[in-house]
């Protein structure tokens, strides 16, 4: 498992849902594909993309990548 930690305000619940969804972007100027690839190329992978609270109370994004060998 990678822990990706920050302090900011984090992901409101009720974004959660639709953060993985191509085109879905709280930014003025974002196109909303940097995550959606992101879980895409994990998932392609065998893995796991998921997102919680970190300790600081911002994002936590989880990839959790298979053991190989």
């Amino acid at each position: 498992l990678i822990h990706v930690d920050d302090d900011g305000p984090g992901v409101p619940d009720d974004q959660r849902d639709r953060i993985f969804e191509p085109f879905f972007t709280t930014k003025a100027k974002g196109s909303g594909l940097g995550l959606p690839i992101t879980h895409a190329i994990v998932t392609q992978h065998g893995g796991t993309l998921t997102i919680g609270t970190s300790a600081w109370g911002g994002a936590r994004f989880t990839v959790g990548l298979p053991r190989v060998g």
